[in-house]
């Protein structure tokens, strides 16, 4: 939970979302710093579809897991 505080504070800080120890923590970071949340599986070692319905699980709403799921990445890079 430190890393949302971290990551509410500063700028240029965004948070994959494959580091997550458990629901909660992916919970409150697609709540607190939607904008900042990226998806991520951590492949080879993680399972991508579990981190995807993770996401999709915890999300408080289907504009937000967009965000994590594509859409702030998109922004980031400007695609």
């Amino acid at each position: 939970m430190d890393v949302i505080a971290f990551a509410k504070e500063q700028e240029n800080v965004c948070l994959d979302l494959s580091a997550a120890f458990t629901p909660l923590s992916v919970k409150t970071a697609l709540t607190e710093v939607p904008e900042k949340c990226l998806f991520g599986s951590d492949a080879p070692f993680g399972e991508p579809k579990l981190c995807r319905q993770l996401i999709e699980f915890a999300s408080p709403s289907s504009s937000i897991t967009e965000m994590a799921l594509g859409g702030n990445i998109e922004r980031l890079l400007q695609i």
